[in-house]
């Protein structure tokens, strides 16, 4: 509990010292943040295949060229975020200057998510530096469950962002429970929503606002009149890319009783196509995030009719 309330202590401090306002600093904290994910690439990408097997291209598509992409977006628009916004006068304020000054936050908790483990810090962390309310204090928590990007990330910022301000906390469910016991002016928080349910509650003790992002069902309803091997096609890299671990992946296909053995023949080729005939051995898909989660979906496929697949290894998470 100490450790923790040191480390929020220390943020808020930091602050509340100002030194994190100026637009110059804010900028400058971004382009560190552009230099480390430039510099330490190979880290970066090492790290997500060994914790889920992303190939490199799909790694870097889905994890760094985001991040890249948000990071030059806000260093571009962050001086008209900053400034004042003009707003119109009415009668009782047509001799006044009348404008919109955002003010930031204050200390904002990201809590990150396991599948996308770099990208969901770094995008709320660029959002929490340059938005309308930015210039926020932060901490980070990466999700213990991609242990090998948790480290990288715990490792990497102190390295290259201002210490004080953006601290990381690494561990499990008791450094974020007793993170959660300390006051904060904004949470973020990507994945279930049982812990969404307690992050919740947590910040409502202090009224902090949250923002959750918690997933949800994706069907698919592919029409009997549409291009079937498009459809099939896009819907079968929609769910198999992280090897299904997508918070929008497809969960489940809706069609016409007259085309569904035609929709299945056409994803088992497209399946083919994309990973070849050993899935095995193809560099392209990739592994469930730990054991536990293996063993789950194993529970889910018993006494289920396999129409394409049902190779198993517990050992390398593949399914």
């Amino acid at each position: 509990m100490e450790r923790m309330q040191q480390i929020v202590g220390r943020a808020r401090a930091a602050f509340n010292s100002g030194r994190s306002r100026p637009l110059e600093f804010r900028i400058q904290q971004l382009k560190a943040l552009e230099r480390m994910v430039q510099e330490k690439e190979k880290e970066i990408l090492a790290a997500l295949k060994a914790d889920l097997n992303k190939s490199g291209p799909n790694a870097y598509s889905h994890e760094v060229l985001g991040v890249l992409n948000e990071l030059v977006l806000a260093m571009e628009k962050l001086p008209s975020w900053a400034a004042p916004h003009p707003v119109k006068k009415n009668l009782l304020t047509m001799r006044d200057k009348a404008y919109i000054n955002y003010e930031p936050l204050g200390v904002v908790l990201i809590i990150g998510a396991w599948n996308y483990p770099f990208v969901l810090v770094m995008q709320p962390l660029i959002g929490a530096i340059a938005a309308e309310h930015g210039s926020n204090a932060v901490v980070v928590k990466p999700s213990e469950v991609s242990e090998n990007t948790a480290r990288l990330v715990a490792e990497l910022l102190p390295q290259y962002l201002d210490k004080d301000l953006y601290a990381v906390v690494t561990g499990g469910v008791p450094e974020t429970t007793e993170l959660l016991t300390q006051r904060f002016d904004h949470i973020l928080y990507t994945g279930n929503t049982a812990v969404g349910k307690i992050v919740m509650a947590a910040a409502a003790k202090h009224l902090t606002p949250v923002t959750l992002e918690l997933g949800g069902k994706s069907p698919c309803y592919i029409d009997k009149d549409c291009d079937l091997a498009v459809a099939c096609r896009r819907i079968t890299w929609g769910k198999y890319t992280n090897c299904g671990q997508t918070c929008i992946a497809p969960d489940y296909i809706l069609c016409d009783p007259s085309i569904q053995s035609k929709v299945v023949e056409n994803i088992k080729e497209t399946l083919k196509e994309f990973y070849g005939e050993d899935v095995k051995s193809s560099p392209d898909y990739g592994r469930i995030i730990n054991k536990r989660h293996f063993k789950r979906i194993l529970g889910l496929l018993e006494g289920q009719k396999i129409a394409h697949g049902g190779e198993t290894d517990e050992a390398s998470c593949f399914i």
